[in-house]
């Protein structure tokens, strides 16, 4: 059961996860980036399955475009040339991370819709609990 207390206590930040060890380096700098960020302080535990996801995809997108690049033409079933399925496999995770990102505030109109400001990284919510609180102990002096 909730209690006053309960409902206006500060939310304390979440520990930076470690990355997984199938990222890319570049992958896993992007993860630490992540959370050493302003933003990671709106982040709580039932956040982290769905930004692995994010990340995850994000390889499997660093992966494809590899492939595709290395080569970008295949033969089709009649021998002709067609571009490579690995861009069909790219475009399918970008539109699935674009996603991803919106839901966790990593485009400036996806924090903007959030309500996050990365002022002092807090959300609005935090920093008008923060001046509520300031309001409340000047009202005691």
């Amino acid at each position: 059961m909730r209690t006053d207390d309960a409902a206006v206590s500060p939310w304390t930040p979440m520990v930076a996860p470690k990355p997984d060890t199938e990222w890319s380096p570049m992958m896993a700098a992007e993860w630490s980036a992540l959370w050493e960020s302003q933003l990671a302080s709106n982040y709580m535990p039932s956040d982290l399955p769905g930004l692995r996801r994010l990340f995850a995809l994000r390889s499997q997108l660093e992966r494809a475009l590899d492939r595709a690049g290395d080569e970008p033409e295949v033969a089709g079933s009649m021998g002709q040339k067609k571009l490579s399925p690995w861009f069909d496999e790219a475009h399918k995770l970008e539109s699935a991370i674009q996603k991803l990102e919106d839901r966790y505030g990593l485009t400036p109109m996806a924090r903007l819709r959030l309500g996050i400001t990365l002022v002092e990284g807090q959300s609005l919510a935090a920093r008008n609990r923060e001046l509520l609180e300031a309001f409340h102990a000047n009202q005691d002096d």
